[in-house]
């Protein structure tokens, strides 16, 4: 006697419920990005930085608002768990910037960055530093 039994296959079903889940699980949703900008205007010494920012327009328009000036440039960009940092001599002429993903080393190395330029001479200072989630 033959029973009516039918071997149906499971292994593509379960992968697909076990993708909804994961989806489910994640949120759905893309994470946001943290990144940062950092803007400098080499006349007058200002600067801006900006962190967390969810993509880089919002990092550098932060940052170019943050420097107050109309001829701030974006000098360098950071991404997410990196540290930036700006050093500058008091009149803010000379200048030195740096990411790392330390914000002691970042401003070390800004600190080193602006002093190698010529009219340094070793008086340069962190101005800012920031980090990115």
């Amino acid at each position: 006697m033959r029973l009516g039994i039918k071997i149906v296959p499971i292994a593509a079903p379960l992968a697909a419920a076990s993708l909804a889940a994961l989806v489910l699980l994640a949120g759905g949703a893309p994470a946001q990005a943290a990144v940062g900008a950092f803007a400098y205007d080499e006349a007058t010494g200002k600067y801006g930085a900006s962190w967390n920012e969810p993509d880089e327009k919002a990092a550098e328009e932060a940052a170019i608002k943050g420097c107050a000036s109309d001829k701030c440039k974006i000098v360098f960009r950071t991404k997410a768990g990196e540290c930036g940092a700006i050093a500058a001599i008091d009149n803010g002429k000379t200048w030195g910037g740096a990411r790392r993903l330390k914000r002691e080393d970042a401003e070390k190395a800004a600190t080193a960055n602006c002093e190698k330029r010529s009219g340094a001479g070793g008086k340069c200072k962190v101005k800012t530093a920031q980090c990115n989630k």
